[in-house]
């Protein structure tokens, strides 16, 4: 009864050991942040013409906001893109014989967050910054824009500031990644050798060299 028990709960276990466990999850959350990324754009202007904030503003500020909602879709289409390549990208990241299964997909996941925020943030907050200088005069396009998307303010000063700020965010989200990565590495080559070390059979024993008979006297 028992073997038949342990038998029928077999390929559960097998299924967590291999890293399908982890990789299938996080597949489903990529692609659900990809299509998110898609959606995102529509959720803005719909939020906008609901509020009906464009009654308020003038010509060149819903010019700008058109311009804004353009650069929003472009970085939807370029977020949904990055996504979806990561997450085929994640078998890569497993494999069978791996120990350590769990640190290779959060590092994995940790970069691709960094790499999306990172140029949504130097991207969207840099050309955004830019159509605030030329249309920054409308206090209705500040209120929609400035509050809700750009949480850090924007001016002169902030060209610059929102691409340092992504290119950072970029480069520590890898770092860290990498850093997840080598460590799971580490230990899987270690287990790896391990292995092969217990696994490789005994040498054998040297033998001793035979004494030499004395000569016969005659």
């Amino acid at each position: 009864m028992n073997n038949k028990l342990f038998a029928f709960f077999e390929p559960v276990w097998r299924f967590i050991d291999n890293g399908s466990f982890f990789r299938e999850p996080f597949r489903w959350l990529y692609m659900a942040i990809a299509v998110l990324n898609l959606l995102f754009p529509l959720i803005v202007i719909f939020g906008a013409i609901g509020s009906g904030v464009f009654e308020y503003m003038s010509g060149g500020a819903i010019f700008a906001f058109v311009l804004v909602f353009i650069l929003l879709i472009a970085l939807g289409i370029m977020s949904f893109v990055l996504w979806m390549d990561r997450q085929k990208k994640l078998k890569v990241q497993l494999r069978e014989e791996n120990e350590f299964v769990a640190i290779p997909m959060v590092s994995h996941f940790i970069q691709t967050l960094g790499e999306w925020f990172g140029f949504y943030i130097g991207i969207f907050g840099c050309l955004s910054s830019l159509l605030f200088m030329l249309f920054g005069g409308d206090e209705m396009l500040n209120r929609v824009i400035g509050a809700n998307l750009l949480p850090w303010g924007t001016g002169v000063v902030m060209l610059i500031i929102y691409p340092i700020m992504g290119f950072l965010i970029v480069v520590s989200a890898r770092l860290l990644a990498e850093l997840y990565r080598a460590l799971a590495s580490i230990a899987n080559n270690t287990k790896r050798i391990s292995d092969n070390v217990s696994a490789a059979p005994a040498p054998a024993p040297a033998q001793e060299p035979e004494a030499a008979e004395p000569a016969s006297e005659e």
